[in-house]
Parts: C-alpha cells; structure tokens; sequence
C-alpha cells in the first residue's frame, strides 16, 4: 500500500495539474480517505485540491453530466432508498394485487394483521434485490424491459424460477415511472462523452485515480474504460501476489476436480500455489481478471516483506514469521510442500515468533483484556528498543525509529463490534485510568458503531416511538428520566432520580398509565392497581393529607413527599403526563411531511439541548446536540426519499419506526475512524490500510466468515455465478488475507477456544484453522494440546487467575504477565499470594499481613465495637471484608423496582408483616390493632391482589396471635433494652470495649434475656442468643455490686431464652442457655475466652475474606450439642450448589468473588469448630413446641 501511495505521489510531481484542477481520488470508504489524507499531507507537507469520492456517488454526478442533467434527476430514482417507497407504493395498486403472477408476493403482506409493515419490509427487500440486478445483472434488467424474459433461462439451466415472471413485471412498472434506469443511461454516457468533451472540454476531470480498491461490477468498469479514451484513469490496485495468479485454485477445488479425473485434468489446472492466497483470495483474483480484460499499462512495485535489514554484524537478518508468510504470498511460495526451498536454508526450518500471535480465551470479555496485555508489552518492547538506538548504526538506528508504536499504529478489527464495545470501553476506556503510573494509557475510539447502539439518546427516541405497544413498565420510563436530554428538559438532577425511584417502590408502582390502559391490555376485568395513575395519586395526597402514613378513601396514602419535594412529584407528573399524551397522538398514520412536523414538535417538548457555550458539561451537551441533529437528520431523509418517491399517502407508526430504526442501526465507517488512537472498527471489506499492528478478535467458528442466508426470491442466488459477482463470505476471506499482508510489525488473532461454562475446546474460525495449518506443516508451528509446545497462546478463564501474572510462553520465551493490579487487590504491598490450583482461589496468609493504611486504621481505633457489628460480621465474614478492606459491594443498593406486579407473597415483606401482627397482638410501643395492621398491608401495593390472599392474611393472623400467646404465657412478651459494656483484653497492647443493649425481662422463670422473631430460627439468631449471654455473664463478674435499676437487672439475669416461629411446622420453637453461676470462675472463664476469640477472628476477617459463616457451621454442628458431624467434601459441594429448590452457599456473590469454585472445606473446620463450638454445646432446644 505504501507503494501504491509513492507512486500516486510520484505521478503528481511529475504530471501536475492545473492550479484550478481538482485531483479526483476515488476510494472504496472514508477510511481509506482518511488514511490517505493523512499520508499524502505527511509526504508532501500539505493535502489540498483533492477531490475524494466514493464509486457510485461520483460515477453517478458524471453520468449525470454526460446524459444531461435535464434527464437524470441528482437522486437516482433507481438508488435503494427512493426504490423501497416505489416499490411500496406498487405493491398496493391495482394492477399488481389483481395479477395473478404476484400472488406469493400479494398474499405475503396481505395475510398479516400488520400488512403496511409487511408491504413495506418486502419493499425494502426487493429494492436491495434490483439494486444488486443493476450492478451485476444488468441484462436481466434489459431483457425484462423489453418482455424477453424466456431469453434468462440459460442462468438458470433452461429452469426458470416462478420468482422471475412477477419480478420482471414489477420491473417495468418501475420503468414505466422512471424510464431512465441506471444501465441505460451509462450506454447513454458513453455514446456522448465525445461530444460533451467538444461542447465543454473542461465537463470531465483531467485524471481519474482509483486507489486501493479491490472489487468493482463489470457494468463500472465498462464505464471507466471508455473514459480512458479521453481522460487519464489511473487503478492503484494492491496485489497480494507479484506472479500470475489467475488460474491457482484451492485445495478443496483440486479435490473436486481430481474426483472427475476421468474426464480429463491436466496437472497445470491443478496448481495450487500459496494456499492462503488460494483459499482467500478468490475475490481479488477475480477483480484483477476484469482488469487485465481491458487494455491497460502496468506498473509493479513489488517489494517483499523484511524485518530489520541487517543485524549486528551488518549481515541480512532472517524475515520474522509475519515477514515470511507474507513474502510466501508475494511470491507464490508453497511452505508446506516438499519441494519448497527457503530462502535462508535449503532444509525445512522452524520458524517462530512472537510476530504472529495467536490467543484463545473463554469469553470476549478475557479476548479484549488478553489484547490491553499484549499491546502494554508492545508498546513497553517498542519503547526499550528506542532507548538502544544509541550506538547503533544510522540505517539500524533510523529503521528502530520508525518501528516505534505510538497508539495510531494498531488496528483491532472485529466482526460485530457492537459485541466489544462494552469490553472494550470497560477494559481500556475505563480500565487504564486505576493503572500505575508506569503502566501507559491505551487510549481507543471505536469505529463503525450504529448510532442506535452508541447513543443512549437515539436509542432512547426508537423506544419512545414503541410506547404505545408497551405497558409503560416502570423500569422503562426511569430509564427515560436518565437520559440527560429529558433530565436536564424537565429540571430533575441525578439525586431527585434517585429519590424517584424510592418514591415509585413505595407506591407500587408496576406498570400501566390507569384503569383504560389495563383494560386495554387485559380486558374489561382489570383494576387500577399498580399503575402510575394510582401511585403518583397516593404520593400526591399522602403529601397535602398527612405527614405520616394514613388511609383515606379506602386507599393508602404516602408521606414520602415533604416540602420542596412537591415540586419534583410535579415534574414527574408532568413527564407521564406528556409520555401518555405523545403514546395516543403517535398512533396516527399521516403523511411523511406530517410526520416530520409532528415528530420535531415531540423532540423540542421532551429534550432538552445544550443551553449556553458555558455549559459545565460541555461534551455532553455537545453529544446530545449531535444526537438530536442525527434525529432530525433521519426524519429528514425518511421525507426526502418519499418525495423523490412521489410518496404522499399516509404512512403508519409501525413504517416509521421501521425506516428509523433501521437508518440508526447502520454503522458509520466515518466517525473514530483513525483519530490518533487505537482503532476499533468492524470488519470491513476493503479496508487494507497497514498499520503497524492489525488485531483480529472473535475467530469463532461459526461467526467468520459470515454468512447470509439469501432470500427464497433472491434470483442471483438461484442462478449461475458469474466472473465479478461478490459474496458475503468471499469478502471476508478476502478480508482476513488483507489483514495478514497489512500488518508490518505483528499479528494478533484471537479466538474464543473454550468454553466458559464447561472448559471444553472449541474450534477456531475456518480461515484461522487454514493459516494454523499452514503454520504447522510449513513452519513447525504446534497446536496439539498434547504436545510439550502449543503455540496457541491460552488465556486463564478468570483475569486474577495466578497464571495471567507468573507465567509466559516457553516456546518463545516471552512472559508477558498481566498489569491489571485491580484483580490483586487482595495482595497489598508485601503480601505474598498463594494461589489454590484446583480452587483458583486468592489466599492472603496470616503469617505474611502487611495491612495497608486503611485496614491499620480499622484496627487502631476499633477499641468499642457494638455486639450488632459482631453479629453482622460472623452472618456473612466475606461479604464485611469485601465491603470495609475492598470498598467492594457486589449487591444493587438502589431501589428494587418491578415491572410486574407481584403473584406470590415476597418472604421479606410477609415477615414484616407477620412482626408488625405480633406487635399488635403483644401491644408493643402503642402499636396499631391488629385490623389496622391488615388493613394497611392489603392497600399498600406490596402483597398480590388476589382473592386467594385472604387466606393467607388470615393464617398470618392466626399464627401472631398463637405466637403471642405462648410468649405471653410464660412472661417473654415486651422486654426492656437495657445498656451494657465490658472490657476484653486481647493482649498487653489491646483493650476492646464490648458494648450491647440487652433485651431483658422478668418471667415466670427469673430475670431472663428475650429474643423473639416471627420466623424460623436461623444461624444468626442463635449467635445473637449466644453473644449476648456470654456479654452478660462477663458483665456479671467484672461488677462489684448493683448500683441502679438497670445494673441490678442484669446482674440479676440466670439464663436466655429464644422465641421463634416455625412457619413451615407452623409451630413456635424454644432455645435456651442454662442458668448462669457467678460463683463458677471456670464457667466465666470460659465466656471471656469465647469472647477473645470472637474478636480475634473479627480482626482476623479485616484483612482476608474467611469461611466461617454461621450458616456454614449450623451444618457443621447440625443436632450434635457441640460435636462436629462428619461434612464430607460431597455433602459440603451439594451444600454449596445447592438444588432446584434452594440457593446454592456458592451462589452468594461474594462466595462466587473470593472462591469461584467450591473450596474444600477441610481447610476450615478446625477454624469453625473452635468459634462455634461452645454455642452448639450451650444452646438448647426445647424438644416440645405449641401447635400453631
């Protein structure tokens, strides 16, 4: 490519234009002129006066110019977006529907309720059709004009499709509106060139350049060549391969033709040649067949592929692998063949480097974090042989110069990259900023991303015109309120969202606008509950009613909106209310003039654009801007190209939608396109621009080269092929060989070779297994697994994995760790790591702590610690690590909001009310009856509305009121919390203050400690009952005497009892703790010592996360009054991923964070029996329970 560029230079110093003459450039995409801009501005100082053109565009203004303006409208009638609204405006006249031959097609749109979608959608189909026919199969086109349509069945082996007939009448309808069709008016062109040129000798640019475009239809070249006769036309084309290559063919086609050996083969029509260039080049071979067709001057620059061009004895260096391959293909050379010669040794050699990489990952996610590392060591490799430049030889020292990366040098391409672009943003838009210092950023653009897909705000429009088939699900119209065009239109701040979406879960808030729009849905039997109408209602009269809670009007009003929160409940009234407005106006057909003022109108009413040049927020102001021209842009077009269509009828919401949808959901090659970053872009045919590094990401077999099913009406695809016709998966085998022989420095392919959910292997993409082929047999190459080198680069499943950090590629032997520091959190500083192989579990050992400055701190002045902190520690000691040592909370803190309404009870909000019952019933604190209770649950949105829950509030009724009076019985009910504190020396350095209110009461048995909890009894309750007793029992020795009330109390507690109600034996269940003796020192030993332990294992949880749960050791001491049972590796993995009807220990997302996999427990039970065993020896279960 650099040296189609030093001739294109070459040919405008020594034949410049005129000073008034444009240089006209024609290029396949904006890349490619971006590109070029570039290098012929770095060339020759400044690029000026150069005229870039994409084929059709500029082929079209020219015929346009030859045929005469007058004739041949600026739009061509014939273009895919004028012809789909022809074609749909056809499809619903007379004199298709009443044919008999476009009956498939008539009773294809006409059999569906939505029939204008489906007409238009088949319109859009057939115009892609004719547009293809037009460029490739012009003569068809001609033929079905003049009604010779027999004169097609030699394409299609004298059979002709049932398609043809009604396609061809469709055509000359369309030539009957527009009799200029594209094919006649090129013949048009050329038979008026002379004349033109002689009427006007300035009407044709002085030279044409057509630069490194590898595909163009027979019916283009045709045209270019007669404007050969009369103007200076110049192909720049890149050729892989200096020899003639016009009659290799593949493997498989030798096969093919072998098979038929009896009719006669000759061994020169079975030359293979390069088997890449054979098996991916079919395109390129084609196209250059179609130029040497014509007369033309040839001009090669060849020049192979080299590495550095002498070494440090000034003696030529060996090419690398990328080098090698790379001239094997220039110079049609066969590797893998038995008489191939190397041109560095006679005999077979082995030739591996890290010039050609190949990584396969379990997930694409792994796949982009792989590629940061990979290019981190380039860029740090290309900036250490920079600083050895001194001392070198000029001609050494100027090519190292030029070898230096600079992030514009590397070229990621993808096949789909709207499936990267998250990771990609994840891992280096975002990732690179919590790096070292050291560690250089990676900045990238992502190219080639649909605007649908990259703009939060154009997918926020195609959702608003889908409104009115949605249900106005809650989730969705939150969604709405956090784009910051809407935000910033109705003055509501990020806080006042967050405090929207307290609001609406309070509300119950669902979906649904009101009682019509339910009804609409599911029928006249549907009520107003959990729709805006009824939530924004009772938030609304909550607020001018009451400041607390209170039932109004048999409905529950809320008292969440206080004072100037008024004024935010409005906005957001006013917001539903506009939602609901544009949802009934935006059902209505109208015309496409209609539409572009309707749908403005909409723009203006809900977003908001940038309000001043001081804006704070300027490039997102400016992203909103830009996404709201895209809008009124492609509103524009929809009405332009319905008008060239002569289109005025009225047109549905569904067309609109439709046309919208699709016009954001192209992908455009313009924008971060090369733009001094790393490049991500999508695959693209005709995108050979070199770069110093060229990645490929997502091989996967299956995925490339893609492919696309033609339609069942498709004729080209039913018929013979012909020389220039293209393919989806030619162009990307062609693709990937562009790739290989642009790449200067390295290749980097990478492919998902696992699979994420069982490790099993998964095949490469085909074009990657035939260059791993190559590799293999020409270059000694390994991919066998089994054998004791794999070249393939194999990434761990999990990115803190020890092996991304410790270990490199022995075949090669370049380490290229990870620098991701993020996942090594857990090894601050000094820490050593030690990593579980069968677990792949972070483990931080206790001998080797060195505690950074938080985690000192917390120890430091953790001298009063509440028994609450103790008790939430021990329920889930992981998850408080995670949260206090990490900062890492892994839980969705925001507001739980549902778009369905609940059917079942939630168990969370049944136990609240089940407490709120037995507070009633006990009369605890002035609590409201129990009527009031229910009352208020049944209104408040939280339980279903159905008629089934009367049962259910009866038998909650019923058990508060059984558990109520068991407490009652025995004089539990309404204990008082009374406040206590000791001392607990862990050391000579270390005193902790335990402190803890303590529910006390005096019962039939003597001063007690209460817990009661209308739920079964769980492994935090009973540490609860057990830390309070031990706090007490050590209170106890550490007074002197009683010197108050409270005091007294508690110095006269003997024992602790347990209430809790079993809801699944629906029966209440006791634990209690034998009487306490002051006098016995050994027992209050004992409790001090438990306690010791308690707090050395909670200083021990602050710096690594550890697996004693107390949920883990109610397993462990199951039934056993403190004798560990036997927990199996078996019984403790079942309990760990749990079953179909409950969660799994590993299912936790902390588990998951800290032990991917399921640990063996063994290695804890010895820390788990010694902090649980005196609570299992201690608590006691009564063995008798009341009958609910």
């Amino acid at each position: 490519m650099e040296n189609l560029l030093l001739l294109l230079n070459k040919i405008s110093q020594v034949s410049p234009l005129g000073v008034f003459n444009q240089e006209v450039i024609i290029v396949q995409n904006p890349g490619m002129q971006h590109w070029l801009n570039l290098a012929i501005a770095t060339e020759r100082g400044i690029s000026m006066n150069i005229d870039y053109a994409l084929p059709a565009q500029f082929l079209w203004r020219l015929i346009r110019t030859l045929a005469g303006d007058d004739k041949v409208l600026e739009q061509s009638p014939y273009s895919r977006e004028v012809l789909t609204w022809r074609i749909y405006a056809l499809l619903a006249t007379e004199p298709v529907t009443s044919d008999e031959d476009f009956l498939p097609a008539t009773r294809y749109w006409q059999g569906e309720n939505s029939a204008p979608l489906k007409r238009y959608q088949l319109a859009v189909q057939l115009a892609d059709l004719y547009e293809q026919y037009l460029i490739f199969r012009p003569t068809w086109l001609d033929n079905w004009q003049q009604g010779n349509i027999e004169s097609l069945a030699s394409d299609f082996n004298q059979q002709l499709p049932g398609e043809v007939k009604w396609q061809a009448k469709l055509w000359q309808l369309l030539i009957k509106q527009q009799p200029y069709n594209p094919v006649e008016l090129i013949t048009e062109a050329i038979a008026n060139i002379e004349q033109k040129i002689a009427a006007s000798p300035n009407v044709l640019p002085k030279r044409l350049s057509f630069f490194a475009i590898n595909t163009m239809p027979p019916i283009w070249l045709e045209f270019i060549n007669a404007l050969s006769e009369h103007i200076e036309v110049n192909f720049f084309h890149l050729n892989p391969c200096f020899a003639y290559w016009g009659d290799i063919i593949s493997e498989k086609q030798a096969f093919k033709k072998l098979s038929h050996w009896s009719a006669g083969v000759d061994d020169e029509h079975l030359f293979v040649g390069n088997p890449l260039l054979a098996n991916f080049g079919q395109q390129g071979r084609e196209f250059l067949a179609l130029l040497q067709g014509y007369s033309t001057v040839n001009v090669e620059l060849f020049v192979a592929a080299s590495s550095a061009p002498v070494n440090d004895k000034g003696e030529p260096n060996k090419p690398c692998i990328l080098h090698q391959l790379q001239n094997d293909i220039l110079n049609l050379d066969d590797a893998t063949s038995s008489e191939h010669e190397h041109k560095y040794e006679k005999s077979r050699v082995v030739l591996i480097d890290d010039s050609i990489t190949i990584t396969s990952c379990h997930s694409a996610m792994r796949e982009v974090q792989a590629l940061h590392d990979y290019l981190l060591h380039q860029f740090n490799s290309s900036h250490q042989e920079r600083a050895q430049q001194n001392g070198a030889n000029q001609e050494r020292a100027n090519h190292e110069s030029s070898a230096h990366l600079t992030p514009k040098d590397v070229l990621v391409m993808c096949p789909k990259i709207e499936q990267y672009a998250p990771y990609v943003n994840a891992v280096f838009t975002r990732g690179w900023q919590n790096l070292d210092d050291e560690v250089p950023p990676l900045p990238c653009s992502i190219a080639d991303r649909s605007a649908k897909d990259s703009d939060p705000l154009i997918a926020a429009f195609s959702d608003l015109l889908a409104l009115p088939d949605s249900r106005f699900q809650v989730t969705h119209l939150l969604a709405f309120i956090r784009q910051s065009a809407i935000a910033n239109k109705f003055a509501i701040t990020s806080e006042d969202i967050s405090k929207i979406s307290v609001w609406l879960e309070q509300a119950s808030i669902h979906w649904g606008l009101d009682l019509a729009h339910k009804q609409q849905i599911l029928g006249e039997n549907a009520n107003n509950n959990f729709t805006w109408q009824q939530g924004l209602s009772r938030l609304l009269r909550g607020f001018a009613f009451s400041d607390s809670d209170a039932i109004y009007q048999e409905q529950l009003l809320l008292a969440n909106v206080e004072g100037d929160d008024a004024l935010l409940l409005g906005k957001l009234m006013l917001f539903i209310e506009q939602l609901q407005q544009f949802s009934l106006q935006v059902t209505q057909a109208r015309t496409p003039k209609a539409w572009q003022s309707f749908l403005l109108l909409q723009v203006e009413q809900l977003f908001a654009r940038r309000n001043s040049s001081n804006d704070k927020n300027n490039n997102k102001s400016n992203d909103i801007d830009n996404a709201l021209v895209m809008i009124e842009n492609a509103i524009a077009s929809f009405v332009e190209y319905c008008q060239q269509a002569d289109l005025d009828e009225k047109i549905e919401l569904s067309i609109v939608t439709d046309f919208l949808n699709n016009h954001f959901s192209q992908g455009d090659a313009s924008k971060q396109f090369m733009v001094g970053q790393v490049t991500f872009c999508s695959m693209l045919p005709m995108r050979s621009i070199p770069f110093k590094i060229i990645a490929v990401l997502g091989l996967n077999d299956g995925e490339f080269p893609r492919q696309r099913q033609p339609l069942g009406f498709d004729l080209m695809s039913q018929a013979k092929t012909r020389l220039g016709d293209r393919s989806r998966r030619g162009d990307d085998r062609y693709l990937f060989l562009e790739a290989i022989i642009s790449a200067r420095q390295a290749l980097y392919l990478s492919y998902q070779g696992r699979n994420i959910k069982n490790n099993n292997e998964k095949q490469p993409s085909l074009v990657l297994k035939e260059l791993m082929d190559y590799l293999n047999q020409g270059y000694g190459w390994q991919f066998d697994e089994k054998s004791q080198v794999n070249n393939i680069r194999q990434m761990a499943m999990q990115p803190f994995s020890e092996a991304n950090y410790f270990s490199g590629d022995k075949s090669t032997g370049v380490s290229k760790p990870s620098f991701d520091g993020n996942w090594l959190k857990l090894a601050q500083d000094e820490t050593l790591i030690n990593h579980d192989a069968k677990n792949e579990q972070l483990v931080i050992e206790p001998g080797n702590l060195s505690p950074s400055a938080n985690e000192t701190a917390t120890i430091a002045t953790a001298t009063e610690i509440p028994a609450s902190e103790l008790i939430r520690f021990f329920q889930h000691p992981s998850k408080v690590f995670a949260q206090q040592a990490l900062n890492l909370y892994l839980e969705n803190n925001e507001a739980n909001l549902d778009d369905v309404e609940p059917f079942t009870a939630n168990a969370l909000t049944s136990y609240l009310l089940r407490q709120d019952l037995l507070a009633a019933h006990l009369a605890i604190n002035n609590a409201p009856s129990v009527e009031q209770v229910l009352h208020k649950a049944q209104l408040s949105g939280q339980f279903p509305d159905l008629p089934s829950m009367d049962e259910n509030y009866n038998a909650w009724q019923t058990d508060s009121e059984q558990f109520a009076e068991e407490i009652a019985s025995q004089g539990a009910d309404n204990p008082e919390l009374i406040a206590c504190h000791i001392v607990i020396k862990l050391s000579e350095n270390k005193v902790i203050n335990l402190t803890a209110q303590v529910p006390v009461k005096r019962t039939n048995d003597g001063v007690m400690i209460i817990f009661y909890r209308s739920s079964t009894a769980k492994a935090k309750d009973l540490f609860s009952l057990y830390l309070h007793h031990l706090i007490v029992q050590c209170w106890q020795s550490q007074q002197s005497g009683a010197t108050d009330y409270q005091a007294n109390m508690l110095s006269e507690v003997c024992g602790s009892r347990g209430f809790y109600f079993n809801t699944k034996a629906q029966k209440v269940e006791q634990y209690f703790i034998d009487s306490l003796d002051n006098e016995q020192e050994q027992l209050t030993c004992a409790a001090n010592q438990s306690l010791v332990e308690l707090l050395r294992c909670y200083f021990k949880g602050q710096q690594q996360p550890l697996l004693i749960n107390g949920d883990i050791a109610a397993q462990v001491f199951k039934q056993t009054r403190g004798k560990r049972v036997e927990m199996t590796a078996e019984r403790f993995e079942l309990y760990w991923q749990g079953t179909e009807s409950s969660r799994g220990l590993g299912d936790d997302l902390y588990m998951q964070y800290f032990w991917p996999q399921c640990p063996d427990i063994n290695e804890h039970l010895a820390e788990i029996e010694s902090i649980y065993q005196g609570l299992y020896q201690l608590v006691e279960k009564v063995k008798s329970g009341s009958k609910a």
